[in-house]
């Protein structure tokens, strides 16, 4: 049973609180106003899942997927919704994505990932969306924090497909839309790059896991960050490089929603939401629905 906004705000105050979705359909409501063809993709990847576990796990340790285990219901409909490309519902792309799923990623939360989220690197932004009439929810990275001498591109990868997938896990719009991201370059420089993160990176924003991103924000990029585009771009799909917007702070009122001043961290000029309590109140709130039931 997921906890109520209200069951979190009497357990931690309003703060943690501001995190957590309000008026979502349960799981069964969103099946029963689905298409007999959406239906059909839902149970058709449901079906396939459960017979490729039951059957990798018939072979025991002979064979290198042994560990694959069942997805919770909800994520079926999610790798639906998220096929690759523009068309949902394809059980063929679907099914792509589902093999390619590091399933780590279920095992992942809060308490794990505590540390690296305390580095204020890449968090969740409550109330912050983009422009209408898209108005898609967004997460926050400064890449400035992240250096690849000193902390592995696995730890930053977690921070990164754990972000995505609690936000596209908590509202079915971000589920079925897809989701927005901001990157503040503030400060950033030659030492918190390397390829191989970079290509992980991208990789997981074109499809590793089951998540749209619908619109990439490039903010206050440093003059030579055409040296780093030469890089980045051929590790993009066609489709997804017109998705990305290198532009400075000034610029942030043509993509953002009207007031977004007052959810935007104030780790970049222009926010007034404090980063700090915004990180410490997500960890809480993560922590508290992660319980165990």
């Amino acid at each position: 049973m997921k906890k109520t906004q209200d069951e979190i705000k009497a357990a931690l105050g309003d703060g943690p609180a501001r995190f957590a979705p309000v008026g979502e359909r349960s799981l069964e409501e969103q099946l029963e106003s689905l298409t007999e063809e959406e239906r059909s993709c839902y149970d058709t990847l449901k079906k396939r899942w459960e017979e490729r576990v039951e059957e990798k796990q018939s072979k025991g340790d002979k064979s290198k997927h042994s560990g694959i285990r069942l997805f919770p219901d909800e994520m079926y409909l999610t790798f639906a919704r998220c096929s690759p490309g523009l068309k949902k519902f394809d059980v063929e792309g679907a099914w792509k994505v589902m093999k390619n799923y590091d399933q780590r990623f279920l095992a992942i939360t809060a308490d794990k990932l505590e540390s690296q989220l305390e580095t204020k690197t890449l968090f969740v932004v409550p109330g912050l969306k983009s422009k209408e009439p898209d108005s898609h929810d967004l997460f926050y990275m400064r890449p400035s924090r992240y250096f690849p001498k000193d902390t592995s591109t696995e730890t930053i990868i977690d921070n990164l497909g754990y972000c995505m997938s609690v936000l596209v896990n908590s509202k079915e719009k971000n589920d079925a839309e897809g989701i927005a991201f901001l990157a503040n370059m503030d400060y950033w420089s030659f030492t918190n790059f390397s390829i191989s993160y970079c290509h992980s990176f991208m990789m997981m924003l074109q499809g590793k896991i089951p998540v749209r991103i619908r619109m990439f924000l490039i903010v206050n990029p440093p003059s030579w960050f055409d040296k780093i585009w030469s890089i980045m771009k051929p590790m993009l799909a066609a489709d997804f490089r017109k998705k990305v917007h290198m532009i400075p702070e000034s610029e942030l009122k043509e993509y953002l929603m009207d007031g977004f001043e007052e959810y935007l961290p104030d780790d970049i000029k222009s926010g007034k939401a404090s980063t700090q309590d915004m990180v410490s109140d997500f960890i809480k709130y993560r922590k508290f629905v992660e319980e165990k039931k």
